[in-house]
């Protein structure tokens, strides 16, 4: 596997190519720890075009830097998901979930154009602020009606 990212203004973009499973990981874990440390990031953008598979560690991954961005006020993209990530994401429940745009382009236009906290594509941007309720549709699991 391999993880690079490059800064855009205020945005942050990490390439993940390959397999992201138990065994790399720790290389986009790294990787992000870096992107936190680094003052004036409001947005993430994790490119996954080229991601190859994803198991359970990886969606893990993805779903700790969600997290951790909204605790920080950074919005978190994901560009170019499709193939194994896309059904991984459709089979838990969390396609929804993240915010996603086909490219790194478009999501970096729409996040410069919307500021650094915006709910996911099609969501509500006057949505509630508490991530950890149930009611709220920028929240960590999407409802079954959603799917």
């Amino acid at each position: 596997m391999k993880v690079a990212s490059a800064v855009h203004g205020a945005a942050v973009v990490v390439r993940v190519e390959g397999d992201l499973d138990a065994g790399t990981v720790h290389l986009l874990h790294g990787e992000l720890d870096r992107v936190w440390e680094s003052p004036g990031t409001s947005v993430l953008v994790i490119d996954v075009a080229e991601l190859e598979f994803c198991d359970s560690r990886g969606l893990s991954e993805l779903i700790s830097a969600l997290q951790r961005g909204q605790a920080m006020n950074v919005r978190l993209i994901l560009s170019g998901v499709q193939g194994v990530l896309r059904r991984v994401l459709t089979i838990t429940g969390l396609r929804n979930v993240f915010e996603q745009h086909p490219s790194v382009a478009e999501a970096l236009r729409l996040a410069a154009d919307a500021g650094p906290r915006h709910s996911r594509s099609g969501g509500d941007p006057g949505s509630g602020s508490d991530p950890g309720s149930g009611s709220d549709p920028g929240g960590l699991y999407e409802t079954a009606g959603d799917r």
